[in-house]
């Protein structure tokens, strides 16, 4: 369990974040097609080799996070990605759960699928290089008996995938309520809250290790309010290994600005960002797929990485500096 919480410590050092390279096909082939592009094996190949090719990633990214399918690639096409990260200093990690699946047959309460076959799955994966693991949960807006169901079926769902990570000595990584279609502000960080406090208590349930595990959360800045009490990120245990910040429907300077609000604030444990469309689609426009525009777009990237690794603490970590950036664990 040592090494597994040396790990989590990894994904928050030297004011780095995580890179979210996991977009779902359908949503990956609706970018594309804006950047007028269609989306081919042989394509997807050449947008993660621009972005993971980015000079200097490693400075603002302390892990990525890939589908299954790019380790596929790297036994298969023999594009080694995963292998590629490692010697970069950058801690390879995989999208775990597969979607997600109606619970009731008026397809109101959902529930993420995957649990089937994890173990191997990730067994599989973590010979392929993975070092930690991806699983999202979906929250509802309705405040009903469904809601609640839902709740604790997706709770339950992600305790268990924790367990199983911890037990192959992967670092899970836990998106809570996803896919809430709300707008911004005292409604949805209810929601939210109210879907962190299920996790972190059916986790517990479970003996999964806390210290073990990252919770990712919306970012959810605010001016004139304590970012620790006034959001979901009151109701995480100080004994977390760690918190990231997704944009979810915020713009990038706004998820920025949320992440220096919350380091300012002190909080119980490491905070790092959780990145992907905010930074990865502006590059895909650069890019644009031609061979002349690759630096354009990396160039992109970067700055959309180095401007959230700016707003992380520098010491909210203590003897986190001390791992190293080269040494994967």
């Amino acid at each position: 369990m040592n090494a597994l919480r040396r790990r989590t410590r990894r994904l928050f050092a030297f004011r780095k974040g995580i890179l979210a390279l996991d977009t779902a096909p359908a949503a990956l082939t609706s970018r594309f097609r804006a950047a007028s592009l269609s989306l081919s094996p042989r394509t997807t190949d050449d947008y993660l080799t621009m972005l993971l090719g980015t000079p200097d990633l490693a400075s603002a990214t302390s892990a990525a996070v890939l589908d299954p399918q790019a380790f596929e690639a790297s036994r298969t096409r023999g594009h080694r990605l995963p292998e590629t990260l490692r010697a970069a200093g950058i801690l390879p990690g995989v999208r775990a759960d597969t979607g997600i699946e109606p619970m009731s047959s008026d397809d109101r309460e959902l529930v993420t699928s995957g649990l089937d076959g994890l173990a191997t799955r990730l067994r599989g994966l973590r010979g392929h290089g993975a070092a930690f693991a991806v699983w999202s949960t979906v929250a509802s807006p309705s405040a009903d008996h469904g809601a609640v169901r839902q709740l604790t079926a997706n709770s339950q769902a992600a305790a268990r995938f924790a367990y199983v990570c911890q037990d192959l000595g992967l670092v899970p990584l836990v998106r809570v309520g996803t896919r809430l279609g709300m707008d911004p502000g005292p409604a949805r960080d209810a929601t939210l809250a109210a879907a962190a406090l299920s996790v972190t208590g059916h986790l517990e349930d479970l003996d999964v290790d806390l210290s073990a595990v990252v919770i990712c959360v919306e970012a959810s800045p605010g001016p004139g309010r304590d970012p620790l009490i006034a959001s979901p990120l009151a109701t995480l245990p100080s004994t977390l290994g760690g918190v990231a910040l997704a944009g979810g429907q915020q713009s990038a300077a706004d998820t920025v600005e949320a992440v220096a609000q919350v380091c300012a604030a002190a909080p119980p444990w490491p905070v790092t960002f959780y990145l992907g469309r905010h930074v990865t689609q502006p590059a895909l426009h650069a890019w644009r797929g031609r061979a002349t525009y690759v630096r354009a777009g990396q160039q992109v990237l970067h700055a959309g990485l180095a401007a959230a690794s700016a707003a992380l603490c520098e010491h909210g970590l203590p003897g986190v500096a001390r791992l190293g950036t080269a040494t994967n664990r």
